[in-house]
């Protein structure tokens, strides 16, 4: 896959706008995963119940899955400079609404709302530069990058998080992101404009993704079953869509390569046990070890350091092992790292800090190689909406893994049925996709030239 689907105005360096767009990426993150860690401080200082408080957060993950569509299907349409800066304002707007109207429950959800719609470009608008616009031979080691700023935005916004709402005002949190006001001139001046860009724009179609995104993640906030039906009429509709619209926004037969379908599966399966493991961690560490929370949640910083620093160098580790090898040893770090706690969960807290070490720098590792495979036969022209769905996938795993680790909890004594349950659906996902690469493996040996899907 090449960027040359893609024109540039000539003279300019791809390159030169990476840093600021992973700065912009890196900084969304932090903003949205700080204030997933806000519930508390704003339903006290709005004197709201912890589930309504918590809806901030929630819908808020829903409209980051929709939006990684969403601005995957427009930047195949629309310059990438130009969402930037939309998304920017939109970022400002929300950050201001919410802080002014701070004493207001609904303008508080309304401005966080707007705010993470504009969050969401960011968050996905990146890696959809990278394979559009870099060599294929540069592209690992970019996707390295968002996967380590994706675990640093973790850490940080939940530190920085933490820091604020104790010794400042959760309010100042929806001050921070105008920060990004500054970045603004950097992006004109470095992000290119494409020349040519595709013409027609599905909004039917964004539209039927949207309601099954959000209907399927209310219905994993609650298990309420009504909210299935609308999920099950939107796939229906869908798939009805893209075999009779004149312009789709895919084609039926983007759902048929191979390579793109099994890795959504492998990311389906395995994303949902990284928030249902990181869910149990703090408190296996007070149940189990005797920790307070607020230090129970510091086991998960060597963790995350270590899957930053292999996120920032799984380009130098592509040069050395192929993407296949270094997703078969990422998806047996994942799995093994949830089997080790499973069996000694109980034995001593170093095995928590230890197992969150190997499991989130699987996660990193995985990342480039799996985005890089599962694109491979997309033309760089789709490679935007294909991101979405990958992206999309990853935010519907998250609250899926959250929802039937904290069910199993809530029913089950101790932490290991949860810890099995993990460990199965982690394997689960490992052996399908082994099965499934290696007969794709033998299939495209087989041909002569690898077929390229629109």
């Amino acid at each position: 896959m090449t960027s040359s689907a893609t024109k540039r105005p000539s003279g300019v360096n791809p390159k030169a706008a990476v840093p600021i767009l992973l700065f912009v990426f890196v900084f969304s993150l932090v903003i949205d995963n700080g204030f997933k860690t806000m519930t508390m401080p704003i339903a006290t200082a709005l004197d709201i119940s912890d589930n309504t408080a918590s809806l901030q957060a929630s819908l808020a993950g829903v409209i980051i899955g929709i939006g990684a569509v969403v601005y995957a299907a427009l930047a195949d349409a629309i310059p990438i400079r130009k969402l930037m800066l939309i998304g920017i304002g939109l970022i400002t707007v929300g950050s201001l609404m919410g802080f002014i109207f701070s004493g207001s429950w609904a303008m508080v959800l309304t401005g966080r709302l707007i705010q993470t719609t504009g969050l969401a470009a960011a968050e996905t608008l990146y890696v959809i530069y990278v394979t559009k616009h870099l060599r294929e031979e540069d592209q690992k080691t970019y996707l390295g990058f968002s996967t380590a700023a994706f675990q640093a935005g973790l850490l940080i916004g939940a530190l920085t998080s933490g820091f604020i709402s104790t010794y400042v005002s959760w309010t100042a949190m929806f001050l921070i992101p105008l920060f990004l006001l500054l970045t603004v001139p950097a992006i004109i001046k470095t992000v290119p404009v494409e020349e040519s860009v595709g013409s027609n724009l599905d909004a039917l179609g964004l539209l039927m993704i949207a309601v099954f995104a959000s209907s399927l993640t209310m219905f994993m906030q609650a298990f309420n079953w009504l909210w299935l039906i609308p999920t099950v009429v939107a796939v229906f509709l869908f798939a009805r869509h893209v075999r009779t619209a004149k312009t789709p926004v895919v084609k039926p037969e983007f759902f048929t390569n191979g390579r793109y379908v099994w890795a959504l599966v492998l990311v389906l399966l395995m994303y949902s046990t990284q928030l249902g493991y990181i869910f149990l961690l703090p408190y296996a560490a007070k149940d189990l070890h005797g920790l307070t929370l607020d230090k129970a949640s510091l086991i998960m910083i060597p963790g995350y350091i270590c899957a930053i620093l292999v996120g920032i160098f799984s380009g130098k580790i592509g040069n050395f092992l192929s993407s296949r090898v270094t997703i078969y040893i990422a998806v047996s770090m994942i799995t093994g790292s949830l089997l080790v706690a499973a069996l000694l969960v109980q034995l001593h807290v170093a095995i928590l800090v230890l197992t969150t070490v190997a499991f989130a720098s699987g996660f990193a590792l995985m990342y480039a190689p799996l985005v890089n495979t599962a694109l491979q036969n997309i033309v760089a022209a789709k490679s935007g909406i294909a991101i979405g769905f990958y992206n999309l996938t990853i935010n519907i795993a998250i609250p899926l893994g959250i929802a039937y680790t904290a069910k199993v909890q809530s029913v089950t004594e101790g932490y290991g049925p949860a810890l099995w349950l993990l460990t199965f659906i982690a394997a689960l996902g490992s052996v399908i996709y082994f099965f499934a690469d290696q007969k794709l493996a033998r299939t495209e040996a087989k041909m002569d030239t690898t077929p390229k899907f629109a």
